[in-house]
């Protein structure tokens, strides 16, 4: 199990983007996305090598309630957030 997570800068900007999106059409829902990424990483740490690679040793997880994926790699027991992408977006643009 992995205990330590790390989230790149673009991933930080991106979860941070969302949720203030999600607070201003409803208050509370931002929580709720926040909720939702947290357990995300939590599936991860417990079993990281059991989502798809999509690239390389990039894997892919997606959020459950929410249409975001997690996009992650495991560097040195440690589990980096790349990117935290709306589904809807092409991953051709990170």
């Amino acid at each position: 199990m992995l205990n330590k997570v790390k989230f790149a800068k673009e991933a930080t900007n991106e979860f941070l983007e969302a949720v203030e999106w999600y607070e201003l059409k409803a208050k509370g829902l931002g929580i709720k996305l926040t909720d939702e990424i947290e357990s995300t990483i939590e599936r991860i740490k417990l079993n990281f090598d059991l989502y798809p690679n999509v690239v390389e040793n990039i894997r892919k997880i997606q959020v459950t309630r929410f249409p975001y994926s997690l996009f992650y790699i495991i560097e040195n027991s440690t589990l980096v957030i790349l990117r935290i992408f709306h589904n809807k977006r092409k991953p051709i643009e990170w």
